[in-house]
């Protein structure tokens, strides 16, 4: 049916039939662009029944001649139903069309027409199909020949720029394609005075989309968007393929003579782009299916796969002698229950999403880095300056992350992604060991399940780098329980506090006044509790040894747990 509407042709082109050469439009001037598909007589009262979208309606009045007021009733019910305007003949049966009616009709932009009263309306249907199927068949024939000037361009291997040029030849507006996967915008205007008109609102635009304020940016088909205080139009056609958004065309009515035909044109090679730029994302794809080898061996605690890679690093761009880092990201699966269908497919078509990350962070990131793709992860490789200090190789690592996390804000994808940061060793020897940092950290992440914290340094982790490997967390969670399972038990059943005053009895330095300040209770009784514990449960907090033992108890429970 959207088709069907898209292939309609405008009723100010019906108008230019010869039998309506001494038409008059007496209301709903505004209203001329409406398509029309067909035309239908209309002779009886309950016509409304009856019509469908985009119908041009003829009558003779005859409905009307015994009650006016009734055509005035009629219009709004035509206008809901979708009817593109109404020809009417006069001085057979109404002398005029009423003001009244007229002055609805103009509320609504809803078009009545006089027809001349010589006219047979049996010539003039004829006439008016032969019209919209010449048209039709003459737009059919555009688009057609259109699709194969953009598939021989795809062919030649012409580019984005060629496809915008012949966009312009077509239509005489000013083009710009985004390109979502690999972050580019092509222009073509070759008239500086149509570029000129549109200069600020394109700036703005294209900020918009660097920025990646995609909420600005419209999706809906066909989308018509005022601009400027010159009063200009800028449309926006989106590129999807498999329900998949790749981008957008926007052109600017510089001219005020585009049509919805024109932009039916553009739409039927949306489908083509978005090909286009699917078969350039394969080739980086295969070019990545090398990097990721390269980076397995490199990445790989044998020496000898580790000599593999050193051979083939001049391809990469990778210096053995240069210090590096590991970084690694993991989406997590169980959030796909809560995502929008848009990025529900990101995450079941993970290296496409993961692809755009990879170009974004191209585009913005003015440091070195590889990556490599995984079913639910991205492991990046960052590489600095043997002159850079240590600080200048945390801001820069700090920048790589903020673009990365940026980039998964605008797709909604933050509040299910994590983040570990290996330390920064001078050589690629111990590349495997900032690997394992970068998955211990992201690991300790996930254990957590905050989603508030979303990245975590290695070189942050403090007693945690030890607590927190694999081989040792269950065995630090188990001295853990057993030195605090007493106490835990009597909160539990007694809905005690007993836990949390050791907690607040350590960070205040064993102050009493203090501990009973922080917990908003009465002096007496944080002594009576600290009695308690030494008293019932055998446990002397002031002993350095007992002590210890249930600091590092609590502060196994923190951080792992």
């Amino acid at each position: 049916m959207e088709d069907r509407i898209k292939l309609a042709i405008q009723l100010r082109d019906i108008l230019q039939v010869g039998l309506l050469e001494g038409a008059e439009v007496l209301a709903g001037r505004e209203g001329l662009d409406k398509g029309v598909f067909s035309v239908n007589v209309m002779e009886v009262p309950d016509i409304v029944e009856w019509v469908r979208p985009g119908e041009f309606l003829l009558t003779t009045a005859y409905t009307f001649s015994d009650d006016i007021f009734a055509l005035e009733r009629l219009i709004p019910e035509l206008h809901a139903k979708g009817v593109a305007g109404l020809g009417v003949k006069t001085q057979r049966y109404i002398s005029e069309v009423p003001a009244n009616a007229i002055r609805i009709a103009n509320d609504l932009n809803f078009p009545i027409i006089r027809i001349p009263a010589d006219v047979p309306y049996g010539e003039l249907i004829k006439e008016i199909f032969n019209h919209i199927i010449g048209a039709q068949t003459l737009l059919l024939g555009r688009i057609n020949d259109f699709n194969r000037t953009v598939r021989e361009i795809m062919l030649r291997q012409g580019g984005m720029t060629a496809i915008a040029k012949e966009i312009y030849l077509a239509t005489g507006a000013p083009v710009a394609i985004r390109d979502d996967m690999f972050r580019e915008t092509h222009f073509y205007c070759p008239d500086e005075a149509k570029a000129a008109l549109i200069e600020d609102d394109y700036r703005e635009l294209l900020a918009s989309m660097e920025s990646g304020r995609e909420g600005l940016l419209p999706r809906t088909r066909s989308q018509e968007v005022s601009v400027g205080k010159n009063g200009l139009r800028r449309f926006s056609v989106p590129i999807y393929f498999d329900n998949l958004h790749y981008g957008s065309i926007f052109f600017w009515d510089t001219d005020g003579s585009l049509r919805a035909q024109d932009l039916f044109v553009i739409e039927s090679i949306t489908t083509l782009i978005a090909l286009d730029i699917l078969n350039r994302t394969t080739l980086v794809e295969r070019e990545n299916v090398h990097q990721t080898t390269f980076l397995e061996q490199l990445l790989n605690e044998d020496p000898a796969e580790q000599a593999k890679a050193i051979e083939t690093a001049d391809l990469y761009r990778f210096d053995p002698s240069l210090p590096s880092q590991m970084i690694v990201l993991i989406m997590d699966q169980d959030q796909t229950v809560r995502m929008t269908p848009n990025n529900s497919r990101m995450i079941k078509n993970l290296n496409t999403g993961l692809l755009n990350l990879t170009n974004r962070l191209k585009s913005e990131y003015q440091g070195f880095f590889l990556s490599t793709r995984q079913t639910d992860r991205a492991v990046f490789l960052l590489q600095f300056d043997n002159e850079c200090p240590v600080d200048g190789r945390h801001s820069l690592c700090k920048r790589f992350i903020e673009v990365l996390i940026n980039c998964l804000k605008e797709r909604g994808a933050d509040l299910y992604t994590f983040i570990g940061v290996g330390s920064c060793v001078p050589s690629y020897r111990q590349l495997p060991a900032s690997l394992h940092q970068a998955e211990q950290s992201v690991r300790i992440l996930l254990s957590r399940g905050d989603r508030g914290e979303s990245v975590l340094f290695y070189d942050d982790l403090g007693l945690l780098r030890v607590l927190g490997h694999p081989l040792l967390r269950e065995d630090a969670l188990a001295y853990a329980e057993e030195i605090l399972s007493a106490l835990e038990e009597h909160d539990a059943s007694q809905r005690g506090d007993l836990i949390e005053t050791i907690r607040v009895y350590f960070e205040s330095g064993g102050n009493l006044k203090r501990v009973s300040e922080v917990l908003f209770t009465h002096y007496n009784t944080i002594i009576y509790r600290i009695n308690r514990i030494r008293d019932v449960y055998g446990i002397d907090l002031r002993d350095p040894e007992t002590a210890f033992n249930f600091q590092l108890a609590l502060k196994i429970k923190e951080l792992i747990q």
